[in-house]
This record gives structure tokens, C-alpha cells and sequence, in this order.
């Protein structure tokens, strides 16, 4: 059996559960079912809005061995401690892989490399989709610190559109209503991604996954030092990449021609690498 673990919470994007999900639904395409561990119900609703399966509810990392057997493949991603629990995992799983870097003795799976990123196959097929023109920001899942509602006005004068957080607070919607005039509820973020003309965001994933759907991708760089790896790689991809608060320069760019950018799902190779795995 093979589990997959996204780590969830209130204040943290969605980040993990989408790339788990491509895994599952790549797990899915080669006749391989999966089990989806969660650690919250918003998630789980998430999940289903993706058209995953019904996930696994567990409160930390250090529960997934409550879940998974003896002999099972575990894939993790999370930026959780593990080490409590390192020793106890290895003797008990038949392998373990880490999204992203991995403790000694695991497996490591880039969530982004040069032959592809981790999103799902739905949003590259969708690359020959007609584009509403529409430009719609997806500043996250969360917005804990209300760091969204702060910049709202200058970003509503530039006339875009926005994503409804699954963990956004339901007391400030007002407020961002009246900012953005449109905004899009959180089961309409596959289709948001398949069919906006350009998307801006500063979650990696979703930059991914909107390059990967051929919209016109801007990455909003919050300067976060470990964001620096995927910055690099925006640039070589053909994302597009604005500093986080410099709103002229996002105004002008959106005022300018732009291009698409490339990029490619890989999660059927990394599904099959880790079957080649566990054959041997």
C-alpha cells in the first residue's frame, strides 16, 4: 500500500495536498490506488474539489504509522520535524520518500526539475483550452495575517480577479468584495487555472500549475529566502516575476505584451520510479 501525506493546517497554502494529488491521480492512471492522509477537514473538502479520493484525517507526522502498515511506501511532504519518528519509520515502512530534501536513508522527490514539476496532467492538457481574459490572483489558501486584505485596494485598481482561499477568515469577504469586485470560491480553483487568460500568484504550486495550463504566469516574489531555488527556476521557464508590493511595476507589466510559459507534469515518471522500486 502506498500513503501519501500532505501536512495541512489553517495557515499554511495547499501546496502539499495539490502535489499529492498528482501523485495520486498519477498512482490512479497506472492502476495503483493510494491513501490520502490530511491533517484537517478543510483539506479533505479541498481534496474533493480536486476530484481526489476521500482523505485520511491524522494530527501530526509522527501519526502516519498509526495509518500505514508494515511494508508500506510512505511519500511525505511536509516541513514537519520528523526526526522523532525517523527511527520508527524505517524500521516499519518498506520505503519512504520525501518531497523536497529528504533525511539520510529516504527517497527525495523535487517538487520542481528540468524534466517537470509535480502538478497534475489535467492542467497541462489543458494548455490547447481557450483562455477567458480574465486575470485573476491566487494569493493562497490562507491569509492568517492579513496581509491580502492590507494590499487589496492597489491591487483591486489594476482590475483583476480573485481566488477565495479555502482557509480565508468569511468575516473580511466584504471588504476584499469590495477591492476586487469578482472573486471565485475555492471549488472553482482547477477550472480558474484551466481557462484564466493570466495568473498571478505567490504560491509556487499554483505558478506551476498555471504555466503548466499555458496562461500568462506572474509570480509574486515575497522575498522569502526559501523561495530563492524556485526563483530561479520561474526565470528559466518563462515565468514571470514581480517583487511582492511593487505594484507599478505589476501594472505596467500587466499593461505589456506576455508571454506563456513551460512547464510539464512529471509525476507519472516519479510514480513509476517508486513501483520500479518496490519490484525489486
Amino acid at each position: 500500500m502506498i500513503h501519501l501525506y500532505a501536512h495541512t493546517d489553517y495557515r499554511s497554502d495547499l501546496d502539499a495536498l495539490r502535489r499529492m494529488g498528482a501523485l495520486l491521480k498519477a498512482l490512479r492512471a497506472e492502476g495503483v490506488e493510494a491513501e490520502l492522509l490530511v491533517n484537517d477537514y478543510r483539506a479533505q473538502l479541498a481534496g474533493r474539489e480536486l476530484g481526489l479520493p476521500p482523505a485520511t484525517t491524522i494530527e501530526t507526522i509522527h501519526d502516519i504509522d498509526a495509518v500505514a502498515g508494515y511494508g508500506d511506501t510512505v511519500v511525505i511532504d511536509s516541513e514537519e520535524d520528523p526526526s522523532p519518528s525517523l527511527g520508527r519509520f524505517r524500521e516499519r515502512f518498506g520505503a519512504i520518500y520525501f518531497v523536497g530534501e529528504s533525511p539520510e536513508g529516504c527517497g527525495s522527490i523535487p517538487p520542481f526539475a528540468e524534466d517537470g514539476a509535480l502538478v497534475e496532467e489535467r492542467y497541462e492538457a489543458a494548455r490547447g483550452v481557450d483562455k477567458t481574459p480574465r486575470t485573476v490572483l491566487v494569493y493562497g489558501d490562507s491569509d492568517y495575517d492579513r496581509t491580502l486584505l492590507e494590499h487589496a485596494p492597489q491591487l483591486g485598481e489594476l482590475g483583476m480577479e480573485l481566488y477565495w482561499g479555502t482557509y480565508f477568515f468569511v468575516k473580511y469577504e466584504e471588504e476584499l468584495a469590495a477591492a476586487f469586485g469578482t472573486i471565485h470560491e475555492s471549488d472553482a480553483y482547477g477550472e480558474l487555472i484551466e481557462t484564466s487568460q493570466t495568473v498571478l500568484t505567490p504560491m509556487e504550486q499554483t505558478a506551476l500549475e498555471a504555466a503548466a495550463a499555458g496562461a500568462r504566469t506572474v509570480w509574486l516574489d515575497r522575498s522569502d529566502a526559501r523561495a530563492r531555488p524556485f526563483a530561479k527556476y520561474a526565470r528559466s521557464r518563462g515565468i514571470e516575476t514581480v517583487t511582492w508590493g511593487d505594484w507599478d511595476t505589476l501594472e505596467e507589466l500587466l499593461r505589456s505584451d506576455g508571454s506563456v510559459a513551460s512547464v510539464s507534469s512529471n509525476a507519472r515518471e516519479w510514480v513509476r520510479q517508486i513501483l520500479e522500486n518496490n519490484s525489486q
